[in-house]
Parts: structure tokens; C-alpha cells; sequence
């Protein structure tokens, strides 16, 4: 990423995404990615929390890119990749982290994070609530940097 900022930069701009966007959200899922890891290896609470809510965000991010592909699918055809390409992988990964959240719900891995008692629904509720609202701000951020 850093080795071509100039040229990301420019296309970035192009296709209406600031990037000081891209830059706080790279440091964000840096830093989450970082202390979920630690969290899980220490069997927390809160490593828990952190790595669901990073899988949760990851459907919600490869959600948006799918979303994205499909309404470019048009300017996308001509590339060396077409947009069935961008389909699939972004596809593939919202099953993969799908998957992953599931897991995170199963109560051998509940109970090794001491969460066997956590209400399932209210803390998906609160991890899509989460990630939607994040969404939103992102949104208006970008709309307000734009």
C-alpha cells in the first residue's frame, strides 16, 4: 500500500473514496487485528469480543465491496479481472467469515472464553449494531471529507 500511495491515491479519488478514509480504517483494523489476537491468546472476555466483532465488520466489509463490484460491473468488464472474479472473492470471504462467527458461537468456545452464559442473540444484535453504526459514520465521513 505504501510503496504506491500516489497512484492510490488518484484512483482512489477517482472512484470517490477519500483517503484519509482508507488510511484510518487500515490503522483501525491493524490495531483490532493486534489486540484481538492478544485477547484470544489470553482466553479474555474482551478477545473475544474483539475478534467476533472483526469477523461481524468483515461481512459487513466484504458486503460493501460486493455491493460495490456489482454496481461497477459495467466499467469492470474490460479489465484483466472481470467483475465475476471480485463475485467470487468477495462472496468466498463473507461465507469464510460466516463460518467463523458460527464457531465463535459454539459453547466449547463460549465456555474457553468464560461467555457459556452470554445471551447469542443480543450479542449478534450488538456486534451488528455495532458494525452498522460504524458504517454509517464512515459514510458521512467520507461524505463530509469529499
Amino acid at each position: 500500500m505504501f510503496a504506491n500511495l500516489g497512484s492510490m491515491e488518484e484512483f482512489l479519488r477517482s472512484v470517490g473514496i477519500p483517503f484519509a478514509l482508507l488510511v484510518i480504517g487500515m490503522m483501525f483494523l491493524s490495531i483490532l487485528t493486534i489486540a484481538s489476537g492478544v485477547g484470544m491468546w489470553m482466553g479474555t472476555k474482551w478477545g473475544w469480543w474483539l475478534a467476533s466483532f472483526y469477523y461481524v465488520y468483515s461481512i459487513f466489509r466484504n458486503g460493501s465491496a460486493l455491493f460495490t463490484v456489482v454496481t461497477m460491473a459495467d466499467q469492470l468488464e474490460g479489465s484483466a479481472r472481470g467483475p465475476e472474479y471480485y463475485m467470487t472473492k468477495h462472496g468466498v470471504r463473507i461465507v469464510i467469515h460466516c463460518l467463523l462467527v458460527f464457531y465463535f458461537f459454539k459453547p466449547n468456545v463460549l465456555e474457553f472464553f468464560d461467555m457459556a452464559s452470554v445471551n447469542k442473540a443480543r450479542a449478534v444484535g450488538v456486534l451488528v449494531g455495532i458494525c452498522t453504526g460504524l458504517a454509517v459514520a464512515m459514510s458521512v465521513f467520507g461524505l463530509a471529507v469529499d
